[in-house]
């Protein structure tokens, strides 16, 4: 399999239900840093999951399909794969994410996520035939409500992607930057990536 096929689903979608800011009812129930990161990767481990395992694929909604989470709960998407050959390949994801109590988690951490109102995942790999050039854009956006324990808020983020592929040893360097949870942050792209390159 292509580097570019195992970025599509490894990276688009291990940050697919990924959001958090601050509850405007008060700090205590804000999410740190670590537990925001810890909801981004637990959202991409349970999406990575679903495109592994089609029986997680329930059923049809009007505008798109509607997967199980493994954990508990179910999410709608909506959107579509990219996939345009020629000098310039591009292949890529951009979907609208709705989870309904879907339960993720990730470093001993459970979340149980909902409409908030919803996530829109985009990500593009070029390859320049020429060259064979490797350009990887992409972002996202939008928000989750969240429960952990017995906090719960409101998560907004928006998160751009920033990164270059390593071809000979099959992975990835770059950093998402934005915002997440009411954070600014640099993450590693490297530590969001659930499926080997």
């Amino acid at each position: 399999m292509s580097l570019a096929r195992k970025l599509v689903p490894g990276v688009a979608l291990a940050l697919l239900l990924a959001a958090c800011e601050d509850d405007p009812v008060g700090p205590d129930n804000a999410l740190s840093e670590e537990e925001s990161v810890a909801l981004l990767k637990g959202a991409g481990i349970a999406l990575a999951q679903v495109l592994e395992d089609s029986t997680l694929i329930v059923g049809v909604s009007e505008s798109g399909l509607i997967a199980r989470c493994p954990l508990g709960g179910q999410a709608e998407l909506v959107g579509a794969f990219i996939e345009e050959p020629g000098d310039t390949a591009r292949l890529g994801v951009d979907f609208l994410i709705t989870p309904n109590e879907c339960v993720i988690a990730a470093d001993e951490i459970q979340f149980t996520v909902d409409p908030g109102p919803a996530l829109r995942y985009q990500l593009l790999v070029e390859i320049i035939a020429a060259t064979f050039e490797f350009n990887i854009s992409g972002m996202i956006t939008g928000g989750v409500d969240w429960t952990l324990d017995d906090r719960s808020g409101n998560c907004a983020m928006n998160l751009t992607l920033e990164a270059v592929p390593d071809l000979v040893n099959e992975t990835l360097t770059g950093v998402y930057r934005g915002t997440l949870c009411g954070h600014e942050v640099e993450i590693d792209a490297t530590t969001l990536l659930v499926v080997d390159l």
